[in-house]
């Protein structure tokens, strides 16, 4: 198992920088190691990922030299395994809203003692292959050693329930950030559609600094990423504005 590139980042005193996908594309992978990103992330609440995706993209990811987080559907620990016997190395479980779901989250993250993740024979954990996983000691302690200490937490909190759950979500052991769901928020404080309103901002700017206060980290205080398809849409209006100009620009002169 490869270091996680967040994690070494981390240790260096920095942010490492990410690309989120919300489908599968390994021509995308290559590029975004092209490019420089040291991690990619998978939205598998919200995309289109199969197991049989997730596998190529881990693959094609470790390849370029970049680390894989995800964001799972759910918290079901079966579908969470899924995702790490894959190779994915940092798990975003949404929908947080009390301290039993954040341990529950920790424990499907972690193998033990820190956790109660499922050894299985995926990728991961090179098949389950006896010759491969063997230690001077005969056992699997030090590939799950390794696991534990390159994977990332982070819980999402994108309820009311949620956020008044902070400080005790906080006590959890294993959590190694947070992050919102603003839509979600919204929708749980009657604002459906309006991510933006004055207070749903308020809301997230309180629970930050409450995060903060209690020692917590946020998704942002450990990466910086941008969408996949915001960096083409972006690029894409910028050319096509310039090309409007330019043509404009030759009218004007017959």
């Amino acid at each position: 198992m490869k270091p996680n590139r967040i994690v070494t980042a981390l240790k260096e005193g920095r942010k490492a920088s990410g690309c989120i996908l919300m489908f599968p594309s390994t021509d995308l992978v290559d590029l975004a190691g092209i490019a420089g990103f040291e991690f990619i992330h998978l939205d598998g609440e919200h995309g289109s990922f199969s197991p049989e995706s997730l596998d190529a993209m881990c693959r094609a990811a470790e390849a370029a030299g970049l680390s894989v987080t995800a964001r799972t559907p759910g918290l079901d620990p079966a579908i969470i395994n899924l995702y790490l016997d894959r190779g994915v190395q940092g798990i975003i479980g949404p929908h947080i809203e009390t301290a039993e779901e954040a341990k529950a989250l920790v424990d499907a993250c972690r193998f033990g003692p820190d956790g109660d993740r499922s050894w299985g024979g995926g990728r991961a954990t090179f098949y389950n292959d006896p010759a491969s996983i063997k230690d001077e000691h005969g056992s699997r302690l030090h590939i799950m050693k390794q696991a534990n200490d390159n994977m990332l937490v982070i819980a999402q909190l994108e309820t009311i329930k949620g956020f008044s759950n902070i400080e005790s979500i906080l006590k959890v052991k294993g959590i190694d950030g947070f992050t919102h769901g603003p839509n979600d928020l919204a929708q749980s404080m009657g604002l459906p559609g309006q991510p933006e309103h004055p207070t749903v901002i308020e809301a997230i700017g309180d629970a930050n600094r409450r995060i903060h206060a209690g020692g917590g980290k946020m998704w942002g205080d450990l990466t910086d990423t941008t969408y996949a398809h915001q960096l083409f849409l972006s690029a894409s209006r910028v050319f096509l504005k310039n090309l409007k100009q330019e043509a404009k620009g030759k009218m004007g002169g017959y």
